[in-house]
């Protein structure tokens, strides 16, 4: 119920917009995580540029970097590693997170942000979660006029990209 209403308040409330330190609020997103990846025998590894910042509600984005490593850390197979990383790319913040878990079909990636979707219906109670995570995570990334693609490759895994403009003061 929360996540629903989470979703209800990303589509119809304009947040309180300010400069955030991405590299910042990214780097203190990991850190919960790495004790949740060591518990599933996960290794989360990181590279984030410094100095990145968006125009965006901190409390959002990071709502959107927890939903991401979540989502890796949870469909990743143990004794594999869960990658993020944070760069800068032709005036966007690059976030990207990468998991080593099963390869999604190409027909199943264009679904995976729609609402209550899941991959494996058949395994979905036993992962947890309820669907709404990536779709939550797609329209943050909308509402700062953003992009969020994936790509699921045998052999590299599932590479989730965000794209979110620096702010203007800020481009290089």
């Amino acid at each position: 119920v929360g996540q629903l209403l989470e979703l209800a308040r990303t589509e119809n409330i304009v947040p309180h917009m300010e400069h955030v330190d991405f590299s910042h609020l990214v780097d203190g997103e990991i850190l919960p995580f790495e004790s949740v990846a060591f518990e599933k025998g996960l290794v989360l590894s990181s590279n984030v540029t410094s100095g990145i910042v968006v125009e965006g509600n901190s409390v959002q984005l990071k709502q959107l970097v927890s939903i991401l490593l979540d989502n890796a850390i949870r469909h990743s197979k143990g004794g594999n590693a869960v990658y993020l990383s944070l760069s800068r790319e032709h005036g966007y913040a690059l976030l990207s997170v990468v998991n080593k878990g099963d390869k999604i079909p190409e027909e199943q990636l264009e679904k995976i942000f729609d609402r209550f979707y899941r991959v494996d219906k058949a395994r979905a109670r036993t992962k947890g979660g309820n669907g709404l995570g990536l779709s939550i995570a797609k329209q943050l990334v909308e509402n700062y006029k953003g992009r969020i693609l994936a790509e699921s490759v045998v052999g590299q895994g599932t590479i989730f990209r965000i794209f979110i403009p620096i702010a203007k003061t800020e481009d290089k």
